[in-house]
């Protein structure tokens, strides 16, 4: 079984990871100096400071990641002048797990064409799957017998699932569509949808919604007048200086708060 052990932050160090992500299975072979001079040579080779001596299977870069973990988590608990060796031990586990995160993002996409709902953005379903790789790749335990590439695909379809359900349950509470309410309502016969149109403008022009500037920002280029020169979430979040998964965020809040203003408008009711 799987365990989870949580660094202890310590004073002066800002560690660059989630420390909550270093798991390790509790295996004894992970113990040994043997084990640890075997990471080692793994880290090395990872990160291109030794020469690659044969290709590295699955199971040697699982295990000298759990080493890593287990090492780090040895060193953070260690008295006296700790911190650099708990650092380069950090360095090693993220480097492997860098490398098989790349070699399985293949599972990823083919995960996404299976199993991705229509009802959700291509930007949401890829950074939920990239997600549940990773979370794959931190709770995978190399010494059950099965292989990495059957776990991660069922952690990552069973998160896309759960995402379509939840985005399915969603618009069941509110039926605004998105991308309807910022299209241009011309070719629409339907007075219903161009009467949202108009009273989003209004709510738009007038900021009624009490939008911020980098709300409005992330919107605008969302949801432009032209759908051809709409903005994904990672273009946005470099013009900005965000990430792609907080400019969704922000986006999300900024809907919100215009959904709220369209249910209680007393034109559309």
């Amino acid at each position: 079984m799987m365990v989870a052990t949580k660094f202890k932050k310590k004073v002066g160090c800002v560690p660059e990871v989630d420390l909550r992500n270093l798991w390790y299975a509790p295996d004894r072979r992970i113990r040994t100096a043997g084990a640890a001079r075997e990471a080692v040579r793994v880290a090395e080779m990872v990160a291109g400071h030794r020469p690659m001596e044969s290709p590295l299977g699955e199971q040697a870069l699982f295990v000298a990641m759990h080493t890593c973990a287990f090492q780090a988590v040895r060193s953070s608990k260690a008295e006296g002048e700790a911190d650099h060796e708990w650092r380069v031990w950090v360095d090693r586990w993220e480097a492997i797990r860098g490398r098989i995160v790349e070699q399985n993002l293949g599972l990823v996409y083919s995960m996404i064409g299976r199993f991705g709902s229509r009802q959700v953005d291509e930007d949401d379903l890829l950074s939920e799957a990239m997600y549940a790789l990773t979370r794959a790749v931190d709770r995978f335990n190399p010494w059950r017998g099965y292989k990495f590439s059957t776990y991660a695909c069922n952690v990552i379809a069973r998160a896309l699932m759960r995402r379509g359900k939840q985005e399915s349950r969603y618009r069941q509470v509110f039926p605004i569509q998105h991308d309807v309410l910022f299209e241009r309502a011309s070719g629409i016969e339907d007075t219903e949808a161009e009467l949202y149109v108009e009273r989003l403008r209004t709510i738009m022009d007038r900021n009624l919604g009490q939008l911020t500037d980098l709300e409005s920002e992330i919107l605008a280029h969302r949801f432009p007048a032209e759908r051809e020169s709409r903005l994904t979430f990672q273009e946005i979040g470099d013009a900005v200086g965000l990430s792609k998964e907080r400019v969704r965020q922000i986006q999300n809040v900024a809907l919100g708060k215009l959904r709220e203003l369209l249910v209680v408008d007393t034109v559309l009711q």
